[in-house]
């Protein structure tokens, strides 16, 4: 591991320490924290990039499952269904 000495303004410096005080880290751990995750080529995505591609992994199943019938939001259909596919997969 390498060491960085930064020299910022004042106000940078107290932002840091603003944030590493509000997730319980020190100005050092949340600094690199920010780094790892927002610089390029990062090793850690981002929460909103993890959710993109969860979406994205989800996505071909999105309407897959046909019944042959329309459906809607009829509980008792629905619990007999789900029965149904229970009872299959047993």
């Amino acid at each position: 591991m390498k060491t960085i000495t930064l020299q910022v303004p004042d106000e940078v410096y107290e932002a840091c320490l603003h944030m590493a005080q509000k997730y319980g880290r020190s100005a050092e751990e949340w600094v690199m924290e920010f780094l790892l995750k927002h610089a390029p080529g990062s090793l850690q995505r981002s929460d909103d990039e993890q959710r993109k591609a969860a979406r994205e992994r989800l996505r071909p199943y999105a309407g897959a499952q046909s019944l042959g019938y329309p459906t809607g939001v009829d509980n008792e259909s629905i619990d007999t269904d789900l029965a149904s596919e229970y009872e299959r997969h047993s």
